[in-house]
This record gives structure tokens, C-alpha cells and sequence, in this order.
């Protein structure tokens, strides 16, 4: 049985979830918060969040989780923004596999290899308020977060796993929404790792076309002609030092491979 804090608490992971209703669940009506009020509950969420995720191996920086297994950043990103509004009461919550092999992917508003929560644990529902209760939610999405999401890094925390089951993170190789398309940076970086070229001239090629000018120190087409020539000396030197400069700016080691 594994075991996790919330609250200070130290409690067990049942199986048996017919028999222990959460507290969160019990709740019949939620209690509005005033606008001024949504801000710091949720600053106090995600911190409790965080202090339940930290035993696990994940540090938090901002509203993410980060978590470093292998070749992957695992992210966990806990969202109350609005686009004009500034904070919302509602949240969001995103499971995202990060190749940190280009800053590019480290920066993304959208999650790269992303996944909604209710896509991974079926009992959840797609958004959350931040109401009088937020402690109680706090104590629930930390449980949900911890028995559900983690199995599922613990299942792809490799690009060797990510290039043998690419099918789990489909992607559209032109636009396909933020969340597919996105995906197609993971299957892509993770192919380069792996020295792999199944898809990654199909995804540089949409790039080319439909993307920015260029990754950092080297242009998309340049990229293509290294791929194409298969010089993986070229294309591990340039992720290497991508790796190398992103782990220094996060200040991420990486944790102990549970798989």
C-alpha cells in the first residue's frame, strides 16, 4: 500500500472506493468565493498540491509541477487563467510528457504530449470551482492526482516508451487543436532520442510550413537535412546542449526510475 500526506495527515491509498466517499464528494452546495478572493485560494491549492506532489519527486515552479524521470519532464499543470479576466474561479487541470530537449517545448502555453485529467481518470470531471471549499478540493485533486496521474507518467516516462506506443498521444500532422497538434512535438523529440525517423520528417516538413522559423540554434530545414542524412552525432550534440542549459534554468535533477 503506498502512502501519501495531505494536510499534514498521512494516509493510505484504498482500493476500495465503494466504501470511502470523499469528503469533496459529499458536498451538496458550494459556496461562491467574492473575485478579489479567487487569486489566493487558489495560490493556497496549488501550494498544498504541491507539498503532497514534492515527496513523489516533483517541484513546483508557478502553477506546474515538474517532475524529472529519464529523457522526460513530467508536468502537471493546475490553470485558473483567464485570457482578459486575470484569474477565474474555475480550474483546469493537464498531464503533460515534456521532451526538454528544446526550450521551445518547456515554454509552450499548451502542453507538449498533454492529456485532461478526466482523460485519465474517467471518475473526474473536466473542471473544478475554486469555492469556500477549496481545502477540501485541495485534499481531493491531490488524492485523484497522486493514485491516478502518476501510474500513468510511470507507464511513459521514457521517449523509448513514447516511440513504442505512439498511438497513445495522437497528433494531426497539420492543425489539429492545440492539445493533438502539440503532441506531435512529443512523438518527433522523442523519435530524435531514439534515433528514429518513422515520423520525424513528416512532422519537420509540417513545420516548415505551418511553424516557427526555427528551434533555437538551428533552423527547421536544417534540422530536416541533418535527419535525412541520419548524422546523429550532429542532431545528440545539439539536444544535448538544449538538455543541458533547460535543466540548469529549472533546476531539475532528474528522480529514480519507478517503472
Amino acid at each position: 500500500m503506498n502512502f501519501f500526506k495531505l494536510f499534514g495527515k498521512t494516509k493510505g491509498q484504498s482500493t476500495n472506493t465503494e466504501s470511502e466517499k470523499p469528503e469533496f464528494g459529499k458536498i451538496k452546495v458550494f459556496k461562491s468565493l467574492p473575485k478579489e478572493q479567487w487569486k489566493p485560494a487558489y495560490n493556497e491549492l496549488n501550494k498544498i498540491i504541491g507539498t503532497n506532489l514534492k515527496e513523489f519527486g516533483f517541484i513546483k515552479k508557478g502553477r506546474k509541477h515538474y517532475r524529472l524521470t529519464n529523457d522526460l519532464l513530467e508536468v502537471i499543470d493546475i490553470d485558473n487563467r483567464g485570457s482578459w479576466t486575470g484569474a477565474k474561479d474555475d480550474i483546469v487541470i493537464r498531464i503533460g510528457l515534456v521532451p526538454y530537449c528544446w526550450q521551445g517545448l518547456t515554454n509552450e502555453y499548451y502542453l507538449v504530449g498533454s492529456k485532461k485529467i478526466e482523460e485519465i481518470d474517467k471518475s473526474i470531471r473536466k473542471h473544478f470551482r475554486i469555492s469556500e471549499e477549496y481545502l477540501i478540493l485541495a485534499d481531493y485533486l491531490s488524492k485523484k492526482i497522486i493514485t491516478n496521474a502518476l501510474p500513468f507518467f510511470e507507464k511513459y516516462n521514457s521517449t523509448k516508451k513514447i516511440t513504442s506506443q505512439p498511438y497513445i498521444f495522437p497528433y494531426y500532422s497539420k492543425c489539429g487543436g492545440n492539445d493533438i497538434f502539440n503532441s506531435h512535438f512529443l512523438i518527433l523529440f522523442s523519435e530524435l532520442k531514439q534515433r528514429i525517423t518513422k515520423n520525424a520528417i513528416e512532422i519537420i516538413d509540417n513545420e516548415i510550413e505551418y511553424g516557427s522559423d526555427s528551434l533555437n540554434q538551428i533552423t527547421w530545414k536544417e534540422l530536416k537535412k541533418l535527419v535525412v542524412n541520419k548524422d546523429w552525432k550532429s542532431i545528440d550534440r545539439i539536444l544535448k546542449e538544449n538538455e543541458t542549459n533547460i535543466l540548469n534554468k529549472l533546476k531539475i535533477k532528474p528522480i529514480a526510475n519507478t517503472a
